[in-house]
Order: structure tokens, then sequence, then C-alpha cells
């Protein structure tokens, strides 16, 4: 889809605001409150709908304009063209959606565009604005790799914030080391009311054997209630076979009547149709008898009042020659016409010939060619023969323009080779500045030698000063060392330890050689300090032999002389370039001779064409061709109308031959005028019309009465085939039998009446066939309801002493609770059972939903993910200026591992702030292309490379136009220096279009 113009109505404080084309790479600009956030709204509101009224988002309603709502016209490359408008409604706003092929649909037509594509998914994968950014800046550890993960698989921080709220529910309940979760802390209260319980159930082994006394009891006592419902129903079913007994055995004595008189087979109501149709067969009879008389009256008279059957077939076409005759008299006025049009077409013929010095016939007028090709020729050599004129006039001002040019460039060119300094006094100048400049560097490095000699007598004095503090500091020393050693070699002497005597002598002989390689060293400041004095003198002898001379007067000679040379180079450039111009103009004028050639050739050829001479260029080409091509067309309508004329002359004699001949035929009397035989012809037809509308009304009566024979004639048939279908019906020979046979079935129906009448009041009393057996078996139904009655008293009274047990047993089960706490333990164990399972089953939802969300992390890693890295590593690459090639999938959970160029992995939250920014955006964008091929939908942004420097900024702003070459790309930004990478053909000032705003 691509946007191509929006048109509000009214949304927010914009009012019939159109925005007229929106091309592939739009910049929307503005300040804060322009109305950025308002548009990206309306394109999302219009597309998807208006925001509800309990929504987070914001509904725009104009708040002094009844509008609500606009249209966004936008291609469509499967469908085309299409205008959808959206104003305010239901909740969502009534849409209605019109294609360039006239098709106009709403909702469900825009869902079809769309591809069903749903407001929060676009947005998540096709709009992003700083939001995302900001994000990144908030994030720290590995949070962030998961942020990027999400941003590549739905757009939006979504997935992070469900993964993140998953595993957060989930530790709220249960940790597998934690204490304080609610899981974690029932499952350790679980375990101690179960090892209570268990130590109370021991103690009460007592109460485990009342309980099953009881549960044996209780259902004793069911088994009792359920027999003595059962010899209750009992009773009263058989109380009820007493009521129906006389019922019954009446049914019985009527089935035997009915076997032993049933007739068989017998027509319902088979003698009262036997009578009817005796009585039906005697009307009919005597309605014959008088149809026959009505039938033979009419056809005496069809036989007097036939008409002329050969005149009636000739009604057509005599009717047509009556009703052509109306148009004899306009016939006559036309050929008139003709003759006189013929006349002036001829005229015009003659004079076209006159103007163009020939004698074209329609012979030789259809050979010459008037097609639309020689049409456009003879145009095209009429503007050119224009178009060349002018072109001369053209030529011939050139000409002397580019001649006077190319004059006042040389005399300016003379001028400026006047001021230029010949070459030998140029090479003395340069020669002279080059010692000058010695000079001055000769100078500034004794400048240098000086501060570094004054520099090195200051370190000389400091040195002095430090040296002899440390010869006084080493004296001492020695001295203390000195007497040290010379101490023990005394000791070593004396006391005869040759040993400490010979480390005293060693001691001794080794502080005085110290002492004289000390004395030895000579100063290294002294040596510097002596170069430096060295190298002054030579300066200063270098100095004096230096000639005089002004460096800045040289300069400024030597400076204009190369202005001047400047100049006259340049000069000498724009006369060879005029030298060019003027040989154009001459190859032009040469190139113009050509063309003049050429058309005068096409235009001889062409007259040549059109059978005309060349009279002095005098004639026009187009004009020839005109009165060529008007000179065929009146020779076309010569045609027609001699055409025209030889019809209207046969229609005449047609009209008055056919008139002359019907009258000969139908009057007998051929030399009547064409009027008087139409008229005598149209009264003989009118009578034998009438004749015909008299024969044809008896006709229909005479078959309505046949018609009613015929219906007669096969009720009588059907009666009597009726009539003896009845009595085979009955099995009958003859009408006496079938009379005996209707008795009998008569008393029949009298007994299965009353039998159906016994059978309904025993069904209505519940009485079944087998009840009925029941009945009939002989035994007596007193007998039998009374051993059902004392069974039934046993039964009760069994009851009630196991009720009595079970009062008993019930009672030492209360005592035993009452008096110990397994009971409370018990129902404090199963009440903890179901809080910890309803709990578990909290826990267990988000488990569920985190493991579902892992599978589809997996699942997108393998099989979506790639592609898009594809794109999203070639746009990082981009943006990085080639410093970051690769984004790896972390191999468990989500989250990416960054390559640098030089193969160095590292993780979202090791790199900087920026370099993430980019992965970000380069994730973000190839989530848009990836998704292009299905969903073509424009990528909107909103201010999300403002914290971008420079260069990044270039290199994304080169990425989005290379990418405009396939999706439309919507910017919408309120940065004036994000304006100076574009050029203004792409950029939408929201300032400047305020004006539309009402």
């Amino acid at each position: 889809m691509k946007l191509i113009e929006l048109h509000i109505y009214g949304y927010g404080k914009l009012e019939d605001y159109v925005i007229g084309s929106v091309g592939q790479l739009q910049i929307f600009y503005g300040e804060n409150e322009a109305g950025k956030s308002t548009i990206m709204s309306f394109i999302h509101s219009i597309l998807f709908g208006f925001p509800a009224k309990q929504s987070s988002e914001i509904r725009y309603e104009p708040k002094n304009n009844p509008k609500y709502g606009g249209k966004i016209k936008a291609f469509f490359p499967d469908r085309g063209v299409a205008v959808i408008e959206r104003v305010k409604g239901k909740a969502a706003g009534d849409v209605t959606v019109s294609l360039e092929d006239g098709t106009i649909g709403g909702e469900d037509l825009l869902k079809d565009l769309l591809n069903r594509m749903d407001k929060s998914i676009f947005q998540a994968i096709y709009s992003f604005n700083v939001h995302g950014l900001q994000n990144i800046h908030a994030m720290k550890g590995e949070e962030l790799g998961r942020y990027l993960f999400s941003a590549g698989t739905l757009g939006t921080d979504k997935l992070f914030n469900t993964e993140s709220f998953l595993t957060k529910e989930m530790e709220q309940r249960f940790k597998p080391s934690g204490k304080r979760p609610i899981l974690n802390e029932k499952l350790k209260e679980l375990k101690e009311v179960q090892t209570s319980l268990k130590i109370a159930e021991m103690q009460n082994e007592k109460y485990s054997e009342l309980m099953t006394t009881k549960d044996g009891l209780t259902n004793k006592i069911a088994q009792l209630h359920k027999e003595i419902a059962m010899l209750e129903q009992k009773g009263l079913k058989l109380r009820e076979y007493k009521r129906n007994e006389k019922l019954v055995i009446e049914a019985v004595t009527i089935e035997s009547k009915i076997r032993e008189h049933d007739p068989g087979f017998f027509p319902e109501d088979g003698f009262n149709r036997l009578e009817k149709l005796d009585e039906q067969l005697k009307v009919i009879q005597a309605k014959l008898l008088r149809i026959k008389e009505k039938k033979d009256h009419f056809l005496k008279e069809l036989e007097m009042n036939r008409p002329n059957a050969e005149l009636l077939g000739m009604e057509t076409e005599i009717e047509a020659r009556i009703e052509n005759l109306l148009l004899y008299d306009q016939l006559k006025q036309e050929k008139r016409l003709l003759e006189s049009k013929l006349e002036e077409i001829s005229e015009e013929i003659s004079q076209l010939n006159d103007k163009l010095h020939t004698d074209f016939n329609e012979g030789n007028i259809l050979e010459i060619n008037t097609s639309i090709f020689i049409k456009e020729q003879a145009e095209n050599i009429q503007q050119t023969e224009q178009r060349l004129k002018e072109k001369k006039l053209e030529l011939e001002a050139d000409f002397e323009e580019e001649k006077k040019t190319l004059a006042e460039l040389e005399a300016r060119a003379e001028g400026a080779k006047g001021e230029l300094l010949d070459e030998g006094k140029r090479n003395e100048l340069v020669n002279e500045l080059d010692l000058l400049a010695n000079k001055e560097r000769i100078q500034s490095e004794l400048n240098y030698v000086l501060d570094q000699i004054d520099a090195a007598k200051s370190r000389e004095d400091s040195e002095k000063i430090r040296r002899k503090k440390q010869q006084k500091k080493e004296y001492n020393q020695l001295l203390l060392l000195g007497s040290f050693f010379l101490i023990v070699f005394l000791w070593g002497i004396t006391n005869g330890l040759w040993f400490l005597a010979g480390i005293g002598l060693a001691g001794l002989v080794f502080l005085l050689a110290a002492r004289n390689k000390s004395s030895e060293k000579m100063p290294v400041e002294d040596r510097v300090l002596s170069k430096l004095l060295a190298r002054e003198r030579e300066l200063k002898e270098a100095l004096n032999s230096q000639r005089e001379g002004s460096a800045f007067t040289i300069k400024n000679l030597l400076a204009r002389d190369k202005e001047a040379n400047q100049r006259y180079r340049e000069l000498l450039i724009k006369i060879e370039q005029q030298h060019d111009r003027f040989e154009k103009v001459v190859q032009q004028f040469e190139a113009w001779e050509a063309d003049s050639a050429d058309v005068n050739r096409k235009r001889a050829e062409l007259l040549k064409q059109f059978g005309l001479m060349e009279t002095a260029g005098t004639i026009k080409v187009m004009d020839a061709y005109q009165l060529i091509d008007t000179l065929k067309q009146y020779f076309r309508e010569r045609k027609r109308n001699k055409e025209s004329l030889k019809k209207v002359t046969d229609s005449l004699m047609e009209m008055e031959n056919s008139l002359k001949m019907l009258a000969e035929r139908f009057l007998q009397n051929s030399n009547l005028a064409p009027v008087e035989a139409a008229s005598l012809l149209k009264r003989k037809l009118r009578e034998e019309i009438d004749q015909k509308s008299r024969y044809h009304g008896l006709t229909v009566k005479l078959e309505e009465v046949e018609e009613e024979h015929s219906s007669l004639q096969k009720e009588e048939v059907v009666i009597i085939q009726e009539k003896v279908g009845l009595l085979a019906l009955a099995g009958t020979e003859g009408e006496d039998e079938f009379r005996q046979k209707a008795k009998a079935a008569a008393w029949v129906k009298n007994w299965s009446a009353r039998l159906e009448d016994i059978n309904y009041q025993l069904l209505a009393s519940g009485m079944t066939d087998e009840d009925r057996e029941k009945i009939l078996t002989g035994v007596s139904l007193e007998e039998q309801i009374d051993e059902n009655e004392l069974r039934l008293e046993q039964s009760k009274a069994e009851l009630t002493t196991q009720f009595d047990v079970i009062a008993d047993v019930k009672h030492k089960v209360k005592v035993l609770e009452e008096g110990g706490i397994y009971s409370e333990l018990l129902h404090k164990y199963k009440q903890l059972q179901h809080e910890f399972a309803e709990d578990a089953k909290e826990w267990a939802k988000f488990a569920v939903a985190k493991d579902l969300l892992s599978r589809t992390i997996d699942r997108y890693k393998d099989e979506r993910l790639p592609k898009m890295l594809v794109k999203a590593e070639k746009f990082l690459s981009v943006l990085t200026d080639g410093g970051y090639v690769k984004i790896i999938p972390q191999l468990t959970g989500s989250g990416f591992l960054i390559e640098r160029n030089d193969h160095m992995l590292f993780e979202a939250n090791e790199l900087s702030q920026a370099t993430a920014e980019q992965v970000y955006v380069s994730i973000r964008l190839a989530l848009a292309a990836g998704h292009y091929d299905r969903y073509p939908f424009p990528i909107i942004i909103d201010d999300s490379f403002v914290n971008f420097d420079y260069n990044r900024t270039g290199r994304i702003i080169k990425l989005l136009k290379e990418m405009s070459n396939n999706n439309q790309i919507l910017i919408f930004t309120c940065h004036r220096h994000l304006l100076d990478y574009f050029t203004e053909n792409v950029i939408i000032s929201l300032q400047e279009k305020s004006t539309n705003i009402v």
C-alpha cells in the first residue's frame, strides 16, 4: 500500500486539511503542536477505526466542528487506487471504500485490502518512535539483549514485558529454594499437618472400626428404603389392576365377536357411494341429449357466414400498401430535393477543380491517398517549414551575438597579458623571497637556542647546589661506614678473628673505590651547554651574511602577478569556449540548410502524390490536402445522392404497381388512381374482417359445445368405471351381494368403536398389554394385594430396628470426635490440600504460558529470525560504517550477540549506548522490510534518530533513502537540522500548510 493523498475533514485541531501528494519518501516537518502526532493518529484511525472512548488512546474529536474523520487515497498493487473514507458513526466510525473499478464496500472490503492486518501489529512493525530508543537508555545487563530480541520479533517490547511478567508471577508463587512464596509456605505447612494427622490417626483405631460399621448400616438402610418403595409401588399397581378388571374382560369379548362376523375388507361408506354414483349417471345422460341439439344449430350458422379467405390472407400486404401511400407525396418531394442537391454538388466539384488547376473525377480522385498518415505528413511539413523560418532568424541573431562576445573576450585577454611580469623578473623575485624566508628561519632558530642556553644555565646552577648537598651527604655516609668497617677490621686483628678482619678490610677498599668513581663523573649539563653555545655562534654568523629586503612587498608583487596570470588563463579558456560556441552556431546553419533542402524535397514528393504540379511555391501543402480531401467528400456525397435518388424512384414505382395489381385482383378494375384504389380496398377489407369476426365467434361457441359434450362423455365413462371398481373392491358380483356385505361391515364398525373406547380408557389408566395378561391369568388379585401388604409391614419394622442401631453408632463416633483432635487435623489437612491445589493450578497457568512463549521464541529463531537478521546485519553494517557485521541469536533464551569486524563478540549490554541504538534501528527496519512482500505498508517514523551524531545521522538517512525504493517511508520530525539531508520536494512544512486550518 502506498499513501497518495490525505484529506482531514475534522481531526483534533485540523479541519478541512489537505495533503495533496504524498511521495515515496516524505518528510513532515513542524515544531511542537504543529499537528505531527495528529496526522499520524489520523492515518491509523482511517485505516483501523477511531479509538474507543474508554481506550487510553486520544480520539482527537474536534471541539468546534461537527465533522469528525476524513479520507485517504492509497494505491494497492493488486487492486489499484482506493479511496478510504471514515466519518463519525458507530464506535470505530462508518467507513466507505471505493475502488477505481467501481467497487464500493465497507469494513470487510477494507480488511481485505489490508490483508486482515491488525492495528496493534501495524503500529508495532511499521510505526516506531523515539520511545524505543529511550527504553534502551533505561535498561541494564541482559535486559537489553532480551529487549532487542523482542523488538525483532514483534516490533515492540511486548515479548520482553510478557516474559518478565510471567517469570515474576511464577516466582511470587513458587521458588525451588525459596521460603516466602505462597506455594513454598503452604507446602511446608501441609507437610507439618500431615505428620500430626498420621500421629492422631494411629491413636484412633476404634474410630475407624466405628466408621466402617456406620457405613455398613447406612448401606443396609438404603437397601430397605429401596425395597419399601418397590413394595409400595407394587401395591398401587395391583389395586389399579383390580379397578380395570371388568374393562379388560369386556374387551376380550368384543374382539371375539369381531373375529366371528368380520366380512373382510369393505370400502369405507360403500353403500352411500353406490347410491350417489347411480344418481350422477342419470343427470349426465340427460345433459348429453341437450348438447347434441345445440351442436347441430351452430354448424348451420357457420356455413352461412364463411368469409373470403383469399382477401383476408392479403390483409397485411393491403394494410402495408395503404399505410405506405401516406409516404407517396413525401417520396415525390424527396425526389425533387435530391435532384436539386446533385446539381449543387456538381457545381462545387467544378469550382474546387478550378482552384487546384486539375480535372479530378470519380475515377482518379479515389487513387489519391488522403489517409491520416498523409495528413500528418502534410502537417509536419508545414510545421517544419514554419519552424525552419523561425530557426533561421534565431541563428542569425546568435551568430551576431557570439561574434561580438568573441571580439570582446580577445580584447580583454590582450589587456590582461600586458599586466603580467616577464619570466626573468618573476624568477628574481622568487629567489629573493626564498632568501628572506631563510633569514627569518635562522632568526627563529637563534631565538630558540638562546632560550635553551638560558634554561641550561639555570639547570646548571641548580645542579651545582644539588651536587654539593649530595657530596656532603655521601661524605657523611662514607665516614660512618668507614668507621664501622675500621672497627670491624681492628676487632678482628685484636682478637684473632681473621674472617671479620677480612670483611672490614674489603669494606674499606670498596668505600675508597666508590669515592674515587663519583669524583671522576663529568656533569651532563656541562656538555649540553657547550653544544648550545657552539650552535649560537654558527647561527649568528649565518644571520650576518644575509642581505636586507622586504618580504611583504615581494609577496604582494608575486600575488598580483599570480592573479593577473589566473585572469589571463581564464580569459583564454573562455575564448576557447566561445570559439566552440561560434563553431556550433556555424554548424547549426549548415544543419538548417540540410533540413530546409530535405523539407523542400518532401513537399515536392507529397504534391506529386496529390497529382499537383509545383507552382513556384505559392500553394501550401496542408491547404492542398484539405482541398483534395473536401473534393473527395463531395464526390462521395454525390454518389450517395445518386443512390438515394434511385431508391426513391424505385419505391414510387413499386407503390404504384402494387396498388394497381391489388385493384385488378379484388376490385376487377386496373385503371383506378392509387389513392382511389387504396380507399376501395380498405372498405372491402373492413367488410371481410367483420364477417370473419362473426365466423370466429360461432366457431368458438361450437368448440365450447363440443368440449362440453366430450367432457360429459368422459364423466359418464368415469362414473361407470368407478361403480364397477367399487363392486370389485368389495369382492361382490352384483349390487344385491354388495348391500348384504355393507350391513355386516356396519356391525363390525360399531363393535370396533366400543373396543377402541375401552382401549383408550385402559391406556389412560396406564395399562399395558403385559398388565392385561397378568389380569387374565386366573390368579386372584385380592390374594396378591394381601401378600404384598404383609411384606411391606415386615420391611418397615426392620428399617426401624436399623435406625436405632445406627443412632447408637453415630453417638459413639461423635463422642470420639468431640474428645480428640483428629477431626480438626483432618479438616485442616483437606482444606490445605485444596488451597495448595488451587494455588498450584494458578502457578501452572503461568508456567505453561512461559513454556509456550519459550517454544514460540525457539521456533521463531529457527524459521523467521534468520531471514530477518540477514537484512538487519546489512543495515547495521551500513549504520556503523562496517564496524559491526553480524547479529547472532543466543543459543538459549532470548537475546543477541553482536560481532565486530575483528570477529570480537559482544553482548548487548557491552555495547556503547549509541551502538545499541543502531542495533535497535537495524532490527526494526529489517522487521518492516521483511514483512513487505506480504504486507506492503508504509513505514512511519517519529523523531527516532535525534540522539545520533552527524555521521550516524547521515548514514541512517542514506539507508532510508535506499529503502524508499521499495517501501514508502513517512518521517515526522521537529528538528530543523534533519531537513539538510533532503531535497525540498520531499519536505512538507506543517507551519506553511497551517493556512488550511479553519
